[in-house]
C-alpha cells in the first residue's frame, strides 16, 4: 500500500504541531505506523491522501453513526452556514436540540450546551461540587473523562496507549481531591465511602467503560453505584460522551435501566461537529450561572452550525425503523 503522501504530510505536520497531531491517539504510536491523512469520506468508507480506500470502523469515535456525509445532516449544516457561522448569542436551534436531548434523556431536567466532552465533564463536576458544597470526587482507574486537571489520574484513552499514568503539568493540588476506585469492584468503592463519605461531591463513571477496551458493567454494578451515592448524598454522574445515543437512543442509562443525577453527552449530539452538553436534576443545574454561583461560559457554546448537525442527526435516528436493533445485528455479525 502506497502511503507516501501521508508520510510526507506527517513529516511536515511534525514541524508545526506536537507529534504532528492535534490529539495524541492520532499519532498511531501504539500501532507502529505514521498516521493516515484523510482526504474525504462517504458512508462506511474513508479515503486517504494517497487514494487508499478503507472501511471505517471508528466513525470518528461515535458521531458518524449514520455514516459519513449523511445527506440530510450535510444539508442542514449548509443551510445553517448560509445564516452565519456564529452569533455569540441565543438562537432557537438551541431550544430544539435541548428538547430532543431531554426527550431521550428525561433525567436531564435541565441542560447546558458546551463545545467538547472535556468541557461537559469539567462543568458537571463543578456543578456537583457547587450543589453539594463538597470537594472530593471518585473516578475509576482506566476511565477517561477528558483532559481537565483533576481527572488526569490513571485515565484511559491515549494515556493508556502511551503508558502515561497521569499527565505532566498537573499539580498535586489539582488531583488531591480525586479518589480512585476500580471499575466493577464494589469493595473499592465501599472503602472510599467509608473513609470519605461526607466529603464526596460526585462519583463519575463511564457506565460502559470505553477507554480501556470496551468493558461492560458487571450485573448489579451500576445499581450498586446508584444506591451508595444516594445513601451518602453524592451526585452520580454518567459520562455518556461515548455511549450516549450509541447503546440506545437513551444511552447507557436507558440500556441498563439506571438513572444518574447528571449526564454528560458529546460527539454525537453535534452530529460530528464540536458540541457536547451536560445536564441533570433541576436543583443541581439551577446552581449554574446565571441562576446560581457555579460559573461556566463559552462564546461558541450552542454554535448554530453544530446545533443544526445535532438536531438532524437525532431526527434521522428517530426516523429510521429498528435503528438500534439493526446496529446490534451488524455489530454481532462483524
Amino acid at each position: 500500500m502506497n502511503t507516501s503522501r501521508s508520510e510526507q504530510l506527517y513529516k511536515t505536520a511534525c514541524g508545526f504541531m506536537p507529534g504532528g497531531v492535534n490529539s495524541p491517539v492520532r499519532a498511531c504510536k501504539a500501532v507502529g505506523t505514521v498516521p493516515l491523512f484523510i482526504d474525504h469520506a462517504k458512508g462506511s468508507r474513508i479515503w486517504d491522501e494517497d487514494g487508499n480506500e478503507f472501511i471505517d470502523y471508528v466513525c470518528s469515535w461515535g458521531p458518524n453513526i449514520l455514516g459519513h456525509c449523511c445527506e440530510p445532516v450535510i444539508n442542514a449544516v449548509k443551510a445553517a452556514c448560509d445564516k452565519g457561522l456564529t452569533f455569540g448569542a441565543c438562537h432557537k436551534g438551541e431550544i430544539t436540540l435541548a428538547e430532543l436531548i431531554k426527550k431521550h434523556f428525561p433525567s436531564m431536567e435541565m441542560l447546558r450546551l458546551v463545545n467538547s466532552g472535556t468541557e461537559a465533564v469539567m462543568s458537571a463536576i463543578r456543578a456537583a461540587r457547587g450543589y453539594t458544597g463538597r470537594d472530593k470526587i471518585i473516578k475509576f482507574e482506566g476511565c477517561y473523562h477528558g483532559h481537565s486537571d483533576g481527572l488526569l489520574v490513571k485515565a484511559g484513552s491515549g494515556l493508556m496507549t502511551q503508558a502515561i499514568p497521569s499527565g505532566a503539568g498537573v499539580t498535586e493540588g489539582c488531583t488531591k481531591d480525586t479518589l480512585l476506585a476500580k471499575y466493577n469492584d464494589t469493595e473499592s468503592v465501599e472503602k472510599l465511602f467509608e473513609e470519605y463519605g461526607s466529603e464526596i461531591a460526585a462519583l463519575i463513571v463511564e457506565p460502559c467503560a470505553a477507554n480501556m477496551g470496551v468493558v461492560p458493567p458487571e450485573k448489579g454494578f451500576l445499581e450498586f453505584l446508584r444506591e451508595i451515592t444516594k445513601k451518602h448524598g453524592t451526585v452520580l454522574i454518567f459520562d455518556e460522551v461515548i455511549t450516549g445515543f450509541r447503546l440506545s437512543e437513551g444511552g447507557a442509562s436507558k440500556y441498563f435501566g439506571v438513572i444518574p443525577d447528571m449526564t454528560t453527552l458529546g460527539k454525537i449530539v453535534g452530529g460530528g461537529m464540536p458540541l457536547a452538553c451536560y445536564g441533570g436534576k433541576l436543583e443541581i443545574m439551577q446552581c449554574v450561572a446565571p441562576l446560581g454561583s457555579v460559573y461556566q461560559a463559552g462564546t461558541l457554546s450552542g454554535n448554530p452550525c453544530a446545533v443544526a448537525a445535532g438536531i438532524e442527526t437525532i431526527r434521522q435516528i428517530e426516523s429510521i425503523p429498528n435503528f438500534y436493533e439493526e446496529l446490534d445485528r451488524k455489530s454481532a455479525m462483524i
